[in-house]
């Protein structure tokens, strides 16, 4: 007959190594686990920080648009204003005339009769 002790002993071994290998698959899969929902939890975070910084990104965006085009109304209107302006030549124009007339020499009505009432009052009359 065969003795039982060896094939206990034997049987016993198996246990203990597939009860051994079993824990080691557990304590694996706990860790990776672990390791899964720290990176879901890292993701989320990472997806918030991503988002955050597109909206931030967006609103910057809506107010640099905004500044160009308050940018390109200025400039229109200045393009507009400019047309208005005098050019250099119409002012050369305008001195020569000016030069041309002396308008410092010109005289009011009234400083003409003024004038002619003080020189008949100088002349004396012939008598």
């Amino acid at each position: 007959m065969v003795d039982p002790q060896p094939q206990d002993n034997q049987i016993k071994f198996l246990l203990s190594d597939f009860n051994t290998r079993l824990r080691d698959l557990d304590e694996r899969n706990k860790l990776i686990r672990e390791r899964v929902l720290l990176l879901g939890k890292n993701l989320i975070s990472s997806r918030q920080d991503i988002e955050e910084n597109l909206r931030e990104i967006k609103r910057e965006n809506q107010t640099i648009k905004q500044d160009v085009e308050k940018i390109k109304k200025v400039s229109n209107s200045l393009l507009t204003e400019f047309n208005k302006f005098v050019k250099r030549e119409e002012i050369g124009l305008i001195e020569r005339m000016l030069k041309d007339f002396q308008p410092l020499e010109f005289m009011r009505k009234k400083d003409v009769e003024e004038l002619i009432n003080k020189e008949i009052k100088s002349v004396k009359p012939i008598s």
